[in-house]
């Protein structure tokens, strides 16, 4: 069968995250009773004969964290291709079935990895931290690097091992994420094997650890999870000597990259820098420092310089230093900390769009290039390099503008989900941004107030945003946007009952996220009085209600329901709003298989 020449209708030219739901009637066709080898045959051929001739199942999650599949539904290619031949394939295409079985886990199969994954992730919740014991930890957060060491250790991971890999390490108050995707995807596109440590995650939690740009495997995560989780608890000292949600994850991140054997891991501080518990590799040599701005202000201080301090905290004797940051006394504290590691120079990186007037880079327009590209990618290029030039001897000098295919490919090919990103969907123009400090909200809103200025369709604002600092700043900058015509508040939660494991989050009761949301709409209301404009926000306790009532608002028919709606304000709150339409899509579903089987 191997050396068989296929006809192209016997294979499938788009192979989604989700086609096993495509090809399921194989499945079960081939799982069937039949009595003899030719009916079982005939069977799955007819049944995979109907699952070609219809459209794939595709979830919103798919298009999201899936970029080809997006693109191919944008060109009009959603459905698989097919041209006639003047021969009988039948004995082909069956062959091409059974090639395409082997690549695809079996519905049996699938279902107990998401089970065992769901259940890994239930244990790793009770590792979550409760509101008390954050506002414990702001004392005891100098700590953090002490303790993970530790509990990396007793898990069966000597520091040593962890640092004879290679590593860029990334902080910053806003880009830090989107730095880290377009250097991990400017590695990739060298043909080196990459990791990647993230946080947070959309909507499961094996986002945080990628391999080559994917999430990590969910039966890998799941083998992982319980090697070093059952370790640690059977080394416990006491009840409570286990290491808190963040820390175990970035102990199991490094796990997950000495067994992967990664020529490059980037990691993506969690917050801060200096005491995060990213930083406990001694040894980085390629360290990037994004744009600052005042947050977390009860851990990391209440000054622009005190931030800058804490994120300078990941330079290392010996680190090549890159950073875009332009506030004078948020650049003299990096060079203080470098000197403070003997290291005289810092590099403050060119414009992004000095790339991009090159004859090499004709074909792809410095104005066409996504907002996280043109805000981070001259960073990414200079941390990539920068790398290549120390491990694979690269010739390049710190700085230099340089752009060729190979890195032109790594940047517009990187995928970083709910980041700046458009998904249509049902009759809706959906637009994803996590962003949640002032300057990020500024970005979001020229970005969607550029994709949406010149449609007709009515606007829809939905956000959160965690914490308690004054939210009115974002609120007017989401306001000067356009006008919006419905605007929704609810907690990062997507139904009554989590949809996902990976969405229970115990940090912040669902009683004071409730509370939260009604202020932040207060605010919006008081916002509207103030400007003599129409009050029209409403507060939701979940993305599903929200989505229900924008529906009732705006009725999708043939003519008429087509949406702009902005997601913004929290990754969390994105997650649980691709939840919430999938779940609500499902639901359709059903119903219209139930209504046909009657």
């Amino acid at each position: 069968m191997a050396n068989r020449q296929l006809c192209r209708v016997c294979v499938p030219r788009l192979l989604p995250a989700s086609f096993s739901s495509t090809l399921s009637a194989v499945s079960s066709s081939r799982r069937s009773t039949v009595s003899n080898r030719q009916s079982m045959r005939e069977a799955r051929l007819r049944a995979a004969r109907e699952q070609h001739s219809s459209p794939p199942s595709y979830t919103l999650a798919d298009l999201v964290f899936n970029p080809d599949l997006q693109r191919s539904l944008s060109d009009g290619k959603g459905t698989i291709e097919t041209k006639k031949c003047d021969k009988d394939c039948s004995e082909a295409f069956e062959e091409a079935v059974e090639q395409l079985n082997y690549l695809l886990i079996s519905d049996e199969t699938n279902k107990a990895v998401n089970a065992a994954f769901e259940a890994a992730i239930a244990q790793l919740n009770y590792l979550q931290s409760n509101e008390d014991t954050i506002r414990d930890s702001v004392i005891s957060r100098r700590d953090a690097k002490k303790f993970t060491v530790k509990y990396l250790e007793r898990s069966g991971l000597a520091l040593e091992t962890v640092e004879k890999l290679n590593y860029i390490h990334v902080s910053g108050t806003k880009g830090k994420g989107s730095t880290c995707a377009l250097t991990e995807s400017l590695l990739r596109h060298q043909g080196l094997k990459t990791g990647f440590y993230s946080s947070p995650h959309i909507l499961a939690t094996n986002e945080r650890i990628r391999i080559n740009g994917q999430p990590l495997d969910k039966a890998k995560f799941t083998e992982h999870f319980w090697k070093v989780y059952n370790r640690l608890w059977e080394l416990r000292e006491h009840d409570h000597d286990m290491p808190a949600y963040f820390k175990f994850v970035t102990i199991l991140g490094f796990h997950v990259f000495v067994e992967e054997k990664v020529d490059v891991a980037v990691l993506e501080v969690g917050i801060g820098g200096e005491s995060d518990c990213t930083n406990i590799v001694r040894n980085v040599g390629t360290v990037g420092i994004t744009s600052l701005a005042l947050e977390h202000t009860d851990l990391l201080g209440t000054t622009l310089e005190e931030i800058a301090w804490q994120k300078a905290g990941i330079i290392k004797p010996g680190s090549h230093v890159f950073t875009h940051v332009t506030q004078p006394e948020c650049l003299e504290v990096i060079r203080q900390r470098a000197k403070d590691n003997g290291i005289d120079t810092i590099f403050e990186v060119p414009p992004t769009e000095d790339y991009f007037k090159s004859e090499a880079t004709a074909a792809q327009p410095y104005e066409d290039l996504s907002a996280v590209i043109k805000l981070n990618g001259s960073l990414a290029v200079q941390l990539a390099m920068d790398y290549l030039v120390r491990a694979k001897g690269r010739k390049h000098i710190a700085n230099e503008v340089l752009m060729d295919q190979q890195l032109l490919d790594g940047l517009v090919k990187s995928h970083w989900p709910g980041r700046c990103q458009k998904v249509e969907w049902r009759g809706m123009r959906l637009f994803f941004d996590g962003a949640h400090t002032l300057e990020s909200i500024e970005v979001c809103a020229e970005w969607f107030h550029k994709n949406v200025k010149d449609s007709p369709n009515p606007k829809i604002l939905i956000f959160n945003r965690k914490g308690q600092s004054d939210i009115r700043p974002l609120l007017k900058v989401l306001r000067r946007t356009c006008p919006f015509d419905m605007a929704c508040f609810s907690p990062n939660l997507s139904a009554a009952k989590p949809i996902y494991a990976s969405q229970v989050f115990l940090s912040v009761s669902e009683e004071r996220q409730l509370g939260r949301s009604q202020a932040i709409a207060n605010d919006w209301d008081d916002l509207c009085r103030n400007e003599n404009t129409p009050c029209n926000s409403q507060a939701f306790a979940h993305m599903v209600d929200a989505f229900v009532a924008i529906r009732q608002k705006f009725p999708l028919t043939e003519n008429s329901g087509h949406l702009d709606v902005l997601v913004t304000g929290s990754f969390h709150l994105v997650g649980a709003a691709i939840a919430a339409l999938d779940a609500i899509d499902q639901s359709q579903r059903n119903n219209e298989e139930e209504e046909e089987q009657k």
